[in-house]
């Protein structure tokens, strides 16, 4: 295999100079801007980037690292939700973010949920040559991609769904868009495992049907949930929230990072709306993602319900299930697979941790199953507040074009890495900027 000089470039590239090199650098070969003091059309054909470089990025953003370390005790040990490590962290190891992305060539999705490492392979980069590594990442990320569709995504063009100052250069010829998408309800189903137990046995509340505790009555009379210590619904799913919305920030910053190593440009935007991006607006396809409409719910507007993207990445909630008995059961059911004893686990000793594992009661099965079940009945969705499948930032990644900051912009602008990219990655083509 033929390893390009700009991959030794980025594997040895320093982490504070990709700190300190950051920029938003949104302009491409190819793009035009029409008017304004940043006038400027340019002069050179878009270049797509190739499957090396798109890897590279991928996996700096959302790859698989190897095993979560899981060094905590057992109570923490025991709300992990997989072992799986990956290049960014969240809450119990739930890993609930997938990364779509569209080039020329199609739509895609990075389906990296279920993957598991090798056993052993606590890191599956430890003591292994560079050409190892780029031949690990390549098989890695050609395994995990699903191609959903040929073609550029059909995206918003402009307003409606694109603020207009993001249309001139969004998802443009040549360009690599990334949209990452959180299940918000595999970390919810987490999370009230956690806050039903006997440590904390919280009383949800809702504060749009007068106060009322969330089908939990029941439990309460019978002393296992605390009457007295209570958390209303829609605080609780601000916490899930946030609790979420910092994923997609770690994939685009650690791409946004990558893309300094590489000589790339491209930045992290919020200008597209995140419903038209998956696909409410009939004029535009999006991502192609299932919505349904509540028919009936508390609050006072029913808007469109991103539910998944039909059987590559579904929410736990109809209509991927008949209900949220189902859904809890079908949460368990995925949760114990990243617990079967074949799995590949960190610790020289897994069969006393797996001894050690907590498995949660069928009452605290069952007051999940309550608490979901009256979320859907009274909101006709699940959460209630949140969307299933959440979206909120989106990134790019293009070659530039070097002649708008030369022409615009004092020195400094961009670096000797994107000064040389074409000669690093593209030798084989013609360096458009070689003057």
């Amino acid at each position: 295999m033929v390893i390009p000089k700009g991959l030794d470039v980025a594997l040895n590239f320093g982490f504070m100079d990709s700190i300190f090199t950051r920029r938003s650098r949104r302009f491409g070969l190819g793009m035009e801007i029409k008017e304004g003091t940043l006038k400027h059309k340019s002069e050179h054909k878009p270049v797509p980037l190739t499957e090396l470089e798109e890897a590279f990025l991928i996996w700096s953003g959302t790859g698989m690292t190897g095993l979560s370390l899981g060094d905590l005790p057992r109570t923490g040990i025991s709300w992990l939700f997989q072992w799986t490590g990956r290049s960014w962290p969240c809450s119990c190891n739930s890993h609930s973010t997938e990364l779509f992305y569209t080039n020329d060539d199609g739509v895609y999705m990075v389906k990296l949920h279920d993957a598991m490492p090798e056993p052993g392979e606590t890191s599956i980069f430890h003591g292994i040559s560079e050409e190892e590594k780029l031949e690990k990442v390549l098989k890695l990320f050609r395994n995990s991609l699903v191609k959903l569709e040929d073609g550029r995504a059909d995206l918003p063009k402009g307003e409606p769904g694109l603020f207009d100052f993001n249309a001139w250069n969004c998802n443009q010829p040549g360009t690599t868009f990334f949209v990452p998408v959180t299940n918000t309800t595999v970390e919810y189903m987490v999370l009230l495992f956690i806050y039903f137990g006997a440590k904390y046995a919280f009383n949800i509340v809702d504060e749009l049907n007068g106060g009322r505790s969330c089908g939990l009555d029941k439990w309460i009379d019978k002393g296992y949930i605390r009457k007295d210590v209570e958390l209303s619904l829609f605080d609780l799913e601000l916490r899930v929230l946030t609790t979420l919305n910092v994923e997609q920030a770690f994939i685009c910053q650690n791409m946004n990072l990558a893309l300094q190593t590489l000589g790339l440009g491209g930045w992290a935007f919020t200008g597209l709306l995140p419903h038209y991006a998956l696909g409410v607006n009939p004029d535009y396809r999006g991502l192609g993602f299932r919505f349904t409409h509540p028919e009936k719910t508390l609050r006072s507007s029913k808007p469109a319900v991103p539910v998944g993207r039909d059987g590559v990445f579904e929410a736990l909630c109809p209509p991927y299930v008949d209900n949220m008995q189902d859904a809890v059961d079908k949460f368990l059911e995925q949760r114990g697979h990243f617990w079967e004893e074949d799995n590949p686990y960190p610790y020289q000793n897994p069969e006393g941790v797996l001894a050690d594992e907590y498995h949660p009661s069928e009452v605290r099965i069952e007051i999940v199953k309550d608490f979901c079940t009256y979320v859907y009945e009274n909101y006709g969705r699940f959460p209630a507040f949140l969307d299933p499948m959440f979206a909120r930032l989106v990134f790019q990644a293009h070659h530039l074009d070097l002649d708008f900051y030369d022409k615009y912009y004092n020195e400094g602008a961009y670096t000797e890495v994107h000064k040389s990219h074409f000669k690093l990655w593209h030798p084989e083509m013609d360096d458009p900027f070689d003057k």
